[in-house]
């Protein structure tokens, strides 16, 4: 059986022999949606009380210490089952599911969940899992409810903003325009919020595209990891990966009090179009120009986020220019 066929397997006997993923996944069905455009971006707003827990998770460093590692081996339900990984990772069933075959690929050892020396891990999940899916990280500091382990998630694939929005808008707002032989970069604009994308054939060129923003993003904000969340997917041989960098977690209705409170944490999902919203009173509320607030926000300036392309840019080598294609 391929690697997807395994897990619709999975996901099959998790939800019939796992009490709490069969009501993650009746609760999902019972989701409310509706749907709103940003400068030229269509969102959608997911009304899922589930995601309460990861939406008011506390990642502080003493709240972390004091709690038991929820994706450690000895710690999971005894009802919870996986499948191996290659030799280092584990393929888990998200029990409180955004989106249809919500999975959590865990690390066997207890390490810090960081992007450096494993984009090339979150690149191989989206080809092991192509076409049907799309593989995520979320960074320590802007979504990740468990910062202490180290995981990538999946969904489904059929639910995704952002494909679409690239589909209409790269032929015509692309900026800041990275070619090399096998891989390519560029900001999309007109999204409302800042999203760098890279495209390519060559995995090896694609990561090296990656750490490069990466290094210099860390530079830009002066912090050892920079806040990012990545989506990444795979078809017809070639990957799209699109990274959001940021300028902060939680927005500042996340702490506000009375009706200013919103109580919506952006992860990669949300970056991605799907607004997940946890109360019904934010779901009633919440509009295109609240959200627009928020992204501006927790994303950092594309005034910033071109300088890191333009530094990047600066790291090729004068023959490497020659016979470059930029495909968006």
């Amino acid at each position: 059986m391929s690697l997807p066929s395994r897990i619709a397997a999975l996901v099959e006997h998790q939800r019939a022999e796992w009490p709490l993923l069969g009501e993650g996944y009746d609760a999902l069905a019972r989701v409310e949606t509706r749907r709103v455009k940003i400068a030229r971006s269509n969102l959608i707003i997911q009304h899922n009380p589930r995601r309460i827990v990861s939406t008011g998770a506390r990642v502080d460093h003493a709240s972390i210490e004091a709690r038991r590692c929820f994706l450690c081996a000895e710690n999971l339900p005894p009802e919870e089952k996986g499948i191996a990984y290659g030799s280092d990772m584990v393929i888990l069933c998200n029990p409180f599911p955004i989106l249809d075959h919500h999975l959590s690929i865990v690390h066997r050892n207890h390490i810090p969940q960081q992007i450096e020396g494993n984009v090339e891990v979150l690149l191989g999940l989206a080809r092991d899992l192509a076409p049907g899916y799309f593989v995520l990280y979320n960074g320590p500091r802007c979504g990740a409810s468990a910062p202490d382990h180290l995981h990538f998630q999946a969904c489904s694939r059929a639910l995704l903003p952002i494909e679409d929005d690239l589909r209409r808008l790269a032929p015509e707002s692309n900026n800041n325009t990275i070619s090399r032989d096998g891989a390519a970069a560029f900001t999309l604009a007109e999204t409302g919020r800042s999203v760098i994308v890279f495209r390519g054939t060559s995995s090896d060129k694609i990561a090296r595209l990656i750490y490069e923003a990466l290094a210099e993003l860390s530079q830009e904000t002066e912090k050892a990891e920079p806040m990012v969340n990545i989506i990444c997917t795979h078809s017809e041989g070639e990957w799209t990966v699109y990274l959001f960098p940021r300028a902060r977690h939680r927005p500042a209705c996340y702490f506000a009090e009375g009706e200013e409170r919103f109580t919506i944490s952006p992860g990669a999902i949300d970056m991605a179009g799907v607004i997940v919203v946890p109360r019904r009173e934010d779901f009633a509320r919440i509009d295109a120009e609240r959200i627009e607030h928020i992204f501006s926000e927790v994303s950092l300036s594309e005034e910033l986020v071109g300088k890191v392309i333009e530094k990047v840019e600066l790291h090729r080598s004068p023959t490497s220019r020659e016979g470059d294609a930029l495909k968006p």
